[in-house]
């Protein structure tokens, strides 16, 4: 009968169009999502099990843009693009804002901690010292061993990909099109 039958020819425009109202309806669901988390978590005095749905959601569609754009060669693309375009590399970027956000945690906790907890100036200077240095040494390593290190994967993961659909003509096995 042919209804699920997907037709051999297609308009590139149409799929450009069509692939452009899918993003848009995505960003949709994503700030439907994020203004729902908002909602319910001040509504429900910051219960994290009413927000469960959406963080899923969340989540699971970032992994998913990852995976897929890594499997089809695309997140390599991206940063190639992104280089050859802007004065400082990606990685570069990622390495500073690593560095950046470690800082700034540092610094927030390390404040939070002199003003919360200290009894007089040189005991609020020293909790701050002490906060900021350990949450440096705890959160910098990770962030960039997570934020840089996991870009580097990803970006291998990537090039692998490409080089095994240029040697296969017939392409990925993920390809849609």
């Amino acid at each position: 009968m042919g209804l699920f039958k997907k037709s051999g020819l297609e308009d590139e425009r149409i799929t450009n169009l069509k692939n452009k109202i899918f993003a848009e309806v995505y960003i949709l669901v994503m700030a439907i999502a994020v203004i729902s988390i908002l909602f319910k978590y001040f509504i429900n005095d910051f219960d994290i099990e009413g927000i469960a749905t959406e963080l899923i959601i969340l989540f699971s569609s970032a992994v998913y843009f990852l995976y897929r754009s890594t499997r089809l060669g695309v997140f390599s693309a991206e940063i190639e693009m992104h280089d050859r375009e802007n004065k400082w590399s990606q990685q570069k970027k990622n390495l500073v804002g690593s560095i950046t956000f470690g800082v700034v945690i540092a610094l927030v906790f390390g404040t939070n901690s002199a003003v919360q907890y200290a009894d007089g100036m040189i005991q609020s200077i020293y909790y701050f010292l002490l906060t900021a240095a350990a949450s440096l040494l705890i959160y910098l390593p990770f962030l960039l061993i997570f934020i840089v290190g996991g870009n580097e994967i990803l970006k291998k993961n990537s090039e692998k990909s490409i080089n095994r659909m240029l040697k296969d003509e017939s392409g990925d096995s993920d390809e849609k099109y």
